[in-house]
């Protein structure tokens, strides 16, 4: 997915013949459609695939997430789009998802925009067409990763060696000589001090630092982007976000990327979806292992007050304690309180804020801000919760919920037709069912 924190999913019904009455599509003229369309075609030409062997230009469509209406770069092959104003027109069905991202759809793998996410500037635009374009062609390089969620980046000691590793970085990439070199060697210490303290976390880490690191490294190249200018992206990004559960590749994958593009070396050839970036980076500049003293928390702790360590390890502290009393209020709202139960096995899509996914252990995962469509309806989670139980279960807290019982604090459910609440097994607690039938989650917190 982009570097756009929100995915928004929206808008599932079928908007019918795709007919244009003006010459906009989601707020943006076709002409201007056309004219970014062209611009990324010229970064791809100038880039003539250096960067990874294969062009990033390719099939694209820019979408308007509440009509589905869609102006595509060329045409399908069944002639489903018109051409119009420079760019072919159309409408998404209602089973093709709509994010930043790359969909296969009429016999075509194409790389995804949400018009309302495109920046009117040229660079932070092409950043982000490039990294969807990257997700369109990741397949071909073979740097496709999935992996398990990383909670231990919402405990105090994971979210601070976290930073610190990225404080580190930062400072190499605007340093050079052995300034850089030692950066470097405190940004290796680190990350193997979170590690050490969290086993299994290398293994967690490294899938999402390749499949959305890499592409926010990849769309940010292809950008034009600078040392100096990654670094106070990547650093406006850090001041944004609220959990690094999720979204912490965004931010590792380009520093460790532009980092390496100073070392000469051939790395991108030589990435797979286990390729370890740090690894690869003390490797092509021939640093000294890491010795025993290197994993000692307390001598890390000392290196790290070069980088601010010692304010943000009591912002962190600080944090950890409103953490667990944010946790017990969602336990008495989501797990003891009463609450709606949504079968998640009838979603058709959905969405998140990748800074907004905080793990409660032993129960599941809370989304602050998520979008589902599905069977029953669409439920939209803004500054809410919505608690997650594996891939069957939902749940929202009806406390303070209308009578109707669709919309509470932070949240808002529109019923599709035929649809109705009732009550659900535990008192107080209620469900989506037909009219005709039955449709029970599997409810087990």
């Amino acid at each position: 997915m982009s570097v756009v924190l929100l995915l928004t999913i929206l808008a599932t019904t079928n908007p019918g013949p795709a007919t244009f009455e003006s010459d906009s599509l989601g707020g943006l003229p076709l002409a201007t459609i056309a004219r970014y369309f062209g611009e990324f075609d010229s970064s791809c030409a100038r880039d003539a695939g250096t960067l990874w062997g294969v062009s990033y230009a390719g099939p694209m469509v820019i979408v308007d997430p509440m009509t589905r209406r869609v102006a595509a770069n060329q045409a399908d092959s069944t002639g489903v789009l018109t051409r119009r104003n420079g760019v072919f027109l159309g409408a998404l069905p209602p089973e093709v998802p709509i994010a930043n991202t790359a969909v296969n759809w009429l016999g075509i793998r194409w790389t995804m925009l949400m018009a309302g996410s495109l920046s009117p500037n040229l660079r932070p635009r092409t950043r982000l067409m490039g990294h969807e374009a990257f997700h369109r062609i990741q397949p071909r390089l073979g740097l496709e990763a999935v992996g398990p969620t990383n909670d231990h980046l919402d405990a105090r000691d994971g979210r601070f060696w976290l930073q610190m590793e990225w404080h580190a970085l930062e400072r190499a990439l605007l340093v050079s000589g052995m300034a850089r070199t030692e950066a470097l060697q405190d940004a290796r210490r680190f990350r193997a001090v979170r590690r050490a303290q969290f086993p299994g976390a290398g293994a967690r880490e490294v899938p999402l630092e390749i499949h959305e690191g890499i592409a926010e490294y990849a769309g940010a190249r292809l950008a034009g982007y600078s040392d100096s200018l990654i670094v106070r992206v990547v650093a406006a990004r850090r001041a944004s976000e609220t959990s690094f559960v999720r979204s912490f590749a965004y931010v590792s994958g380009p520093l460790y990327g532009f980092v390496l593009d100073g070392t000469g070396t051939e790395w991108r050839r030589r990435l797979s979806p286990t390729t370890d970036l740090a690894e690869m980076l003390a490797s092509a500049l021939r640093l000294p292992p890491l010795g025993k003293s290197d994993l000692d928390s307390s001598t890390a702790r000392r290196r790290a007050r070069a980088y601010g360590g010692d304010s943000l390890w009591a912002t962190e502290t600080g944090r950890e304690q409103e953490r667990a009393r944010q946790r017990e209020e969602w336990r008495r709202t989501l797990v003891e309180g009463p609450v709606l139960i949504l079968s998640l096995a009838q979603v058709h899509s959905g969405s998140f804020d990748p800074g907004g996914v905080f793990p409660m252990e032993g129960v599941g995962i809370v989304y602050t801000t998520r979008v589902l469509t599905a069977d029953w309806g669409e439920l939209v989670v803004e500054n809410g919760a919505i608690l997650e139980l594996g891939s069957s279960s939902g749940r929202v807290s009806l406390a303070h919920a209308n009578a109707e019982r669709t919309e509470g604090t932070g949240w808002k459910l529109r019923l599709a037709e035929g649809w109705r609440i009732t009550p659900a097994l535990r008192n107080g607690d209620f469900e989506l069912t037909t009219r005709t039938g039955f449709h029970r989650a599997r409810d087990k917190p």
